[in-house]
């Protein structure tokens, strides 16, 4: 067996933790690749060590290879991870002989256009966002399968995945999805017109954004990816071909355990 281990590379604890890892699965006879060691052969698991963060950044980067990875959370929330860092003992023989289930995630496709041209294509697991960077507001026509139901005018817009509904898109004011759907939610930030609601759309869908007047605006990508939305840029989202594929040990409510990380991020006990 072969398991490549990805870490936050900002954080100490992280990086020494994926070392004791590596020997301890070493003396398993497992086969350990470090992330920045990987030579691009397939592993038969991934194991992400750190926070919601280090895991999006994992998703974008191999979750085409559609290699089941799990999550161990040694940052604060843990949305994404499935185990603590304390309880990564008593499950790993259970994990390194496949007894485990899989949660299979939705992923959006991002494709960056300048007229019939594709400039740059990203995957990513929660949203893609496009926002002012100054206060002045943005505006620009989103067209879901070609069709336009009107121009947005405001501080930004997010587009996200069932994942990302929790994250920025619900600070903004849309909807909580189920995991299992496969939808895309589209969530004004602050519209000029607060008639203008969040919508859910069908993955079979296409949609493309093109700008009307977005002067200091940026896209963003999970919040890590950053890039000026010009005014020849057209952006395309679609539903990824593929899956990302979490290792569930221990079985989990999303909507109970929504409720708690959602209390824990308001700081309530």
């Amino acid at each position: 067996m072969k398991v490549l281990l990805v870490n936050n590379r900002y954080k100490i604890n992280t990086i020494e933790m994926a070392q004791k890892l590596a020997h301890k699965l070493a003396v398993l006879d497992v086969a350990v690749e470090m992330e920045d060691d990987y030579t691009g052969q397939p592993p038969d698991l991934i194991i992400i060590l750190g926070g919601d963060g280090t895991i999006l950044r994992a998703a974008r980067q191999y979750a085409y290879k559609n290699l089941p990875m799990l999550g161990v959370n040694m940052g604060t929330v843990g949305f994404l991870s499935n185990i603590k860092i304390d309880e990564l003992e008593q499950y790993l023989n259970r994990l390194l002989t496949g007894d485990y289930s899989l949660d299979q995630r939705m992923m959006l496709a991002i494709d960056i256009c300048q007229d019939s041209e594709i400039l740059e294509s990203f995957y990513c697991l929660n949203e893609l966002v496009i926002r002012a960077t100054t206060p002045r507001m943005v505006s620009f026509n989103l067209a879901i399968d070609g069709q336009i139901p009107g121009t947005y005018r405001g501080d930004g817009l997010i587009i996200a995945s069932p994942t990302g509904s929790t994250a920025y898109s619900l600070s903004a004011g849309g909807p909580i999805c189920d995991p299992e759907l496969e939808s895309f939610i589209v969530t004004p930030i602050a519209p000029h017109f607060i008639d203008i609601k969040p919508l859910v759309i069908s993955s079979r869908r296409i949609l493309e954004i093109t700008p009307v007047e977005c002067q200091d605006a940026i896209i963003c990508i999970d919040g890590q990816i950053r890039r000026d939305f010009k005014s020849c840029n057209r952006i395309r989202v679609r539903q990824a071909g593929f899956k990302l594929r979490l290792v569930i040990l221990k079985g989990t409510d999303f909507f109970s355990s929504m409720g708690n990380r959602l209390r824990r991020i308001e700081g309530i006990n």
